[in-house]
């Protein structure tokens, strides 16, 4: 025969258990929306190019990257690190981002948040800037190359 104890700590178990399972889940569950992370390295050249690496999924996807100008900087490599966010798949990496809120300019000391068409957000930080200046990452363009993107 049970104890009234026993039975009165596994009947509450068993609510707590019922509770969390009839919970909502939330908002960026109920999508399929993952975030990954973003390495990118821009060379300083006349069209500011470069290349970068997604981390997304357990994997590594080689990027390329054009558009921003670096200017007014002594290194002649400048490299960023960030958060991807809204992310299907691989694939919505690819294309133009634009300002989110405005301003695409990192800094130093600053953050800058750009989206493409598809909603995914990138949210990139410099780590090895040592001057003040600023870096617009207004219309960058990141491009696949070594990969085959997968069909929908």
């Amino acid at each position: 025969m049970m104890s009234k104890p026993g039975f009165i700590w596994r009947l509450q178990i068993a609510v707590i258990l019922a509770a969390l399972t009839a919970m909502p889940l939330p908002a960026s569950a109920q999508t399929d929306a993952q975030t990954g992370r973003i390495q990118i390295t821009l060379v300083k050249t006349g069209r500011g190019e470069g290349s970068g690496i997604l981390f997304y999924e357990s994997q590594k996807y080689g990027l390329g990257i054009s558009g921003p100008k670096p200017k007014g900087i002594w290194t002649t490599r400048i490299n960023l690190v960030g958060d991807v966010s809204n992310l299907r798949n691989a694939k919505d990496i690819i294309g133009t981002f634009t300002a989110v809120g405005g301003s695409a300019l990192l800094g130093r000391s600053k953050t800058a948040v750009i989206e493409n068409s598809k909603g995914v957000l990138l949210e990139i930080r410099g780590v090895n800037l040592k001057r003040n200046f600023s870096l617009n990452l207004s219309g960058m363009i990141i491009t696949n190359i070594g990969w085959q993107p997968s069909p929908e």
